[in-house]
């Protein structure tokens, strides 16, 4: 729900309710709320709850976002450490504030409301553009909730967009502090600049023995080999056996009968569905409609547009509900249903075009359905074949052994790192299977390790040996390390020499005068923006560079190769930005955002104090005590 929930927000509305609505426990203080209570709540703001069912939806969520940002999965111990679970947690205390908020003020949303809106959701929309049922069914069953959660928690959504709306009523941000950030964000400057290249460090010369040694011993993970891994795999999955299974023409018809559904193309008929609070209301547009006034019309009266009204061509499955199906499939092209009610309120149906069912015969679909049946019934096999590998483990067979009792294959990768190459560096070509590098490593050599699953089966990992990291003798990566001395030391030496040029500069020297002793040209790079940076000017160099006031001389790194770049600041330009500039335009809305989050963040404090917040500690450590939760 939470997800519908983020996908139909949009602007500003959507960053408070979903990324700026408290971010830790400490708006409310921690000692003062947690209790130790029973019961499947997690927490409670008045007489607003939050569910069990809820909670783990909302840390779901803020775990595979999180997951996304690390680039790898996150487990509930993971969620623990980086505070995961408090932040979905505070999010839906935010959210049940907001919600104590609208009843106490008495906002409501009407049914009609509330089904335009689900209707209009482009998430629930399927392929033809319009509301499509199976989809909505798939989402409520993906979700865990009742078609009545769905529409009660969407009717709370849309009333604490309206309190929201409420609070923004007057919020301007002054153009005195719009100008000011302004002339900070679109500052630019003009800055002349010397390349100073590694070779203005001089001849670095070669170390000594006892140098050559201790930089050996500092960098000693540089010149070690990672340890690598030999390796078996087998896999078991349905297209693994798939020869096994035979099918007869006769099971293959049956089939075919009992799937027609997968095959043929159903009915489908272009829809209008006008929504009405009232019966009253329905049936005196009905009257209308068949009297000739135009759709248009009456959706206008409405309040509403074309767009709004349109399913678009859909099958009856695709309809709300089985009323709503009944009526519009019982209805003649061209033609109105009559008032019928839904699980929204009233509506009335209007069919503009029927496009007939089309049927096929099993030739023309046999071969693609027998294949899918081989999948299906290899698919129910492949549990009973993992138990069985597993009995045969267990009484000592190998994994050779194993596979070819059941006709599978094992497949042997040497010499394997951590992060999937050879010591030399070169990729090796690994089988898609989840997690395997991570497994393989987990794994001591010789163990039997339990199978892991696909999407559809399971694999084994046998580690063969293991050949731990190998520090390379001196003698053979001397040269390395002369190298890595000399870097380092030309890189200290360029450093020391651009901060003395620096500093000369600084003093008053002529900044033409020292380029032209290094014999290099100044260059000139006009219009330099404060979040800029490109392959002369690094991060860094910008940084410095604006934090240099205007004549002086500052000095950092370039921004690809080992070189530096000094510069004098030629120029400021704070400008005085023109109110009807999209630049203007655009930092006056940023700023307004940041107001109306923070009028939203006290505004839900204030009411988390008045209403009170309470937390079950026990079931919260129930929910996040072990993986099995997710």
């Amino acid at each position: 729900m939470l997800d519908a929930l983020r996908r139909n927000a949009s602007g500003w509305v959507a960053k408070v309710l979903i990324g700026l609505l408290v971010a830790s426990f400490a708006v409310w203080g921690i000692n003062d709320i947690f209790t130790g209570y029973g019961g499947d709540t997690v927490a409670s703001v008045g007489g607003e709850k939050v569910d069990a069912m809820a909670f783990q939806r909302e840390l779901r969520t803020e775990m595979d976002r999180f997951g996304q940002r690390l680039g790898q999965p996150v487990t509930l111990e993971m969620a623990r450490r980086f505070g995961v679970d408090r932040m979905a947690l505070s999010r839906l205390i935010s959210l049940a504030a907001l919600d104590g908020a609208t009843q106490q003020l008495g906002l409501t949303v009407g049914d009609e409301t509330v089904g335009a809106n689900i209707l209009s959701d482009p998430a629930l929309h399927g392929p033809f553009g319009s509301f499509d049922r199976d989809l909505f069914r798939q989402a409520l069953q993906n979700q865990g909730v009742t078609e009545e959660r769905f529409i009660e928690q969407r009717r709370k959504y849309l009333a604490r967009r309206q309190l929201i709306d409420v609070l923004d009523t007057g919020i301007a941000a002054p153009d005195a502090l719009v100008a000011a950030i302004g002339r900070f964000q679109e500052e630019t400057r003009t800055v002349g600049y010397i390349i100073l290249p590694p070779a203005l460090a001089g001849d670095i010369g070669e170390p000594d023995e006892e140098t050559v040694q201790a930089v050996y011993q500092a960098g000693a993970s540089a010149f070690t080999l990672p340890e690598t891994r030999d390796f078996s795999i087998m896999v078991l999955e349905p297209e693994d056996i798939t020869h096994t299974v035979t099918i007869s023409d006769e099971e293959l018809a049956l089939a075919f009968e009992q799937r027609r559904g997968d095959y043929d193309t159903p009915e489908r008929r272009d829809i209008l569905q006008i929504p009405f609070g009232t019966e009253a209301a329905a049936r005196a547009a009905h009257e209308k409609l068949v009297a000739g006034t135009s759709v248009s019309a009456v959706v206008g009266d409405l309040g509403l547009s074309m767009a709004d009204v349109e399913l678009g061509t859909v099958t009856r499955q695709a309809l709300l509900s089985e009323e709503l199906a009944a009526a519009a499939f019982a209805t003649g092209e061209g033609k109105f249903s009559e008032p019928v009610q839904s699980p929204l309120g009233w509506a009335i149906l209007h069919v503009r075009k029927i496009e007939p069912e089309k049927l096929v015969n099993l030739d023309e679909v046999k071969d693609e359905l027998r294949t899918t049946l081989e999948l299906e019934i290899a698919r129910d096999q492949v549990y009973d074949i993992q138990n069985a590998i597993e009995d045969d483990r267990a009484g000592g067979a190998s994994l050779e052994d194993v596979a070819e009792r059941h006709d599978l294959t094992v497949r042997q990768i040497a010499g394997v790192t951590a992060d999937g190459k050879t010591r030399s560096g070169d990729p090796v070509e690994l089988p898609d299977l989840p997690e395997l590098l991570k497994i393989v490593y987990e794994t001591e050599a010789g163990d039997a390790a339990p199978p892991h699953s696909t999407s559809d089966g399971y694999y084994w990992v046998h580690v063969d040996s293991i050949e731990p990291p190998l520090l390379r003798p001196l003698d053979e990566v001397r040269g390395e390390v002369v190298r890595l001395w000399q870097e380092q030391s030309r890189g200290a030496a360029l450093t020391e020499r651009a901060e003395a040029l620096a500093e000369r500069a600084n003093k008053g020297e002529s900044f033409e005068a020292i380029a032209s002793e290094l014999g290099r040209a100044v260059l000139t790079a006009p219009g330099m923006r404060r979040h800029g940076q490109s392959d002369t000017f690094s991060r860094q160099a910008v940084t410095k560079a604006f934090a240099t006031p205007e004549g002086g001389v500052t000095w950092g790194p370039v921004g690809v190769g080992d070189g530096l770049v000094l510069m004098q600041i030629r120029e400021v330009r704070d400008p005085e930005l023109d109110p009807a500039s999209e630049a203007y335009a655009r930092t006056r809305e940023g700023l307004l955002d940041s107001i109306r989050a923070d009028m939203i963040q006290t505004f839900i404090t204030g009411y988390q104090n008045e209403l009170g917040v309470d937390v079950n500690t026990r079931l919260l450590q129930q929910l996040t005590a072990t993986d099995s939760g997710q």
